[in-house]
């Protein structure tokens, strides 16, 4: 797996890509390429038809949640969460998790499994943010959705020293969004940011020549910029404030306020350009980066953790940042898992 050390500043960034293409992980992404891509395909053939995209979470709801865990419904008033911790895991750190799905569908239930395997390697529970999406609410209240995630976090007894903030694909963009949102107010800072595929640039205009020069096996070259004037068109439909919901990019803001960050992407999937750019602007802002870029692997692979070993190695390299950034000074108590309840 080459591996190269970046200095920028004060920020020293790790890029590297590991070795890919397992059987399982060849199985993964063969499936993908002739089962969802053809769906998205024709999504972005017509993406004003009411499609049923609630039945994705739906469905995985059907599921038996993953044995060796510890799972506490949560209400943050205007939406779900669930708290999560892996069997035998301390409670002396804390994940904000923030599922992806293009702002539009997915859930707690599509991302149990990816969650409990964090908490798992992370040596500490997750808390899973079931936030408001798309076309009703405007990706701004997904945002305040994710900061009341961390309020109640911080209302439990953690520090910001204690928490990260993690997301896929566009729980990656809220993921940097939410930190942003919180350097802005009186919270405390967080431990870090991981973000796996991350969608970061949602400027159709701005878009990298390797959108459309990717071999992904999930999507056709120009389906980010389709979602992204999709989302363009909807938001001038919705408000906040009674003005249309602000639409902003982790890009266009002062990144040098953001906690060390891990982002993971596959090494040919359409969103490696923007994990490239987030992490060359992290490091630009004088802020740690390491990059992690996976061969052979699909789109927010992480999620498959329960049966990929590139997908497992993943998580437990996300795992090992969570608990570097969090690992103590003088650590005093938090809360038991059934304290916080």
């Amino acid at each position: 797996m080459p591996s190269s050390r970046i200095e920028s500043g004060e920020a020293v960034g790790v890029c590297r890509t590991h070795r890919g293409g397992s059987v399982r992980s060849r199985v993964v992404r063969g499936a993908v390429r002739t089962l969802a891509r053809p769906v998205i395909g024709a999504w972005m053939a017509r993406p004003d038809l009411a499609w049923p995209l609630t039945l994705v979470d739906d469905a995985a709801s059907l599921l038996p949640k993953p044995p060796g865990a510890q799972y506490v419904d949560v209400d943050l008033g205007s939406c779900r969460a669930e708290w999560i911790r892996a069997e035998g895991r301390s409670t002396r750190r804390a994940v904000l998790y923030l599922h992806g799905g293009a702002f539009l569908m997915c859930g707690l239930n599509t991302h149990r499994s990816l969650a409990v395997a964090l908490s798992d390697h992370a040596d500490g529970p997750v808390l899973s943010v079931d936030y408001r999406m798309l076309p009703k609410a405007p990706i701004a209240h997904a945002v305040d959705d994710a900061v009341r995630g961390y309020e109640w976090l911080c209302d439990k007894g953690y520090r910001g020293d204690e928490i990260v903030i993690a997301g896929d694909s566009a729980g990656g963009y809220l993921a940097f969004m939410t930190a942003l949102a919180i350097a802005e107010s009186d919270l405390p800072r967080p431990a870090g940011i991981v973000a796996l595929s991350p969608l970061i640039d949602l400027d159709a205009r701005r878009r990298a020549e390797f959108d459309v020069q990717a071999s992904c096996p999930m999507f056709p070259g120009a389906a980010v910029q389709s979602l992204v004037r999709y989302i363009e068109g909807t938001h001038t439909l919705l408000t906040v404030d009674g003005e249309p919901g602000p639409l902003l990019c982790p890009l266009d803001n002062d990144l040098s306020v953001l906690p060390p960050v891990m982002i993971h992407a596959g090494h040919d999937e359409l969103l490696r350009s923007d994990a490239e750019s987030m992490s060359d602007a992290v490091r630009e802002a004088g802020v740690p980066c390491e990059l992690h870029l996976w061969r052979h692997q699909v789109h927010a692979f992480p999620i498959f953790a329960g049966s990929v070993p590139e997908s497992r190695r993943a998580i437990a390299e996300s795992g090992r940042f969570v608990r570097a950034v969090t690992e103590p000074w003088p650590r005093r108590a938090v809360p038991r898992l059934e304290a916080v309840a």
